[in-house]
């Protein structure tokens, strides 16, 4: 009973994703994606999800973010269709040692099933770059936190660590407001605790290919 209680409240996620990075002029682009959550171990609770944002940069350390995201089940099992309005605000700061801090904040106007709520999510990343061939290899880690109006507590948070690989030899990442002409893989893992959904624990394998145009 113990071993099938533990297999229910943890799961193993894989989350494929592809973003397109459109300029508009040296201070606003255009960003799209489009992203896929599927178990690991079965195609049931396969989601789905793409959106549109607009991304203005206000200086080399403050960008903000509005865009819309709408997700939906792929399967029977559980299906949902959201609507997500979202607001961001990520500031930068170059910190010693050529490692670059970043304080994301954001705020999801989520309607699922009809229903509305508010979360809001606080994102602290930190990254260091490292030239390898002409190519930016940036290895990162992040700490996440959400509060859902819902269930008015601090219900979730995730611990993060991946890289980011440049494919197309160019200037270094980090020395550039947004890139442009460009292909960055970022592979990743995520631990997921969720004090207010099933499973409670989830360990997600990512991999986002991002398109700068």
């Amino acid at each position: 009973m113990r071993a099938q209680q533990q297999r229910s409240d943890t799961r193993t996620e894989l989350w494929p994703e592809v973003d397109v990075y459109v300029p508009v002029n040296e201070k606003v682009r255009l960003f799209f994606l489009f992203t896929i959550t599927r178990a690991k171990e079965t195609r049931e609770n396969t989601e789905g999800q793409f959106g549109a944002h607009i991304d203005y940069t206000v200086n080399k350390r403050l960008v903000l973010r509005a865009g819309y995201r709408y997700g939906f089940s792929l399967t029977e099992t559980d299906p949902f269709k959201e609507h997500r309005p979202i607001l961001e605000q990520t500031y930068r700061e170059q910190l010693p040692l050529s490692i670059r801090l970043s304080d994301r904040n954001r705020q999801d106007f989520r309607i699922v099933n009809g229903d509305f709520s508010f979360r809001y999510r606080n994102r602290l990343m930190l990254e260091r770059e490292f030239l390898l061939g002409g190519r930016s290899i940036t290895p990162y880690g992040s700490v996440e936190v959400y509060h859902d109006s819902r269930f008015k507590v601090w219900n979730r948070n995730r611990l993060g660590a991946g890289v980011q690989i440049q494919l197309k030899k160019a200037l270094p990442l980090l020395s550039l407001l947004t890139p442009r002409k460009q292909v960055i893989l970022d592979v990743y893992y995520t631990k997921q605790n969720d004090s207010r959904s099933q499973p409670h624990h989830v360990h997600a394998i990512g991999t986002a290919l991002a398109i700068h145009f």
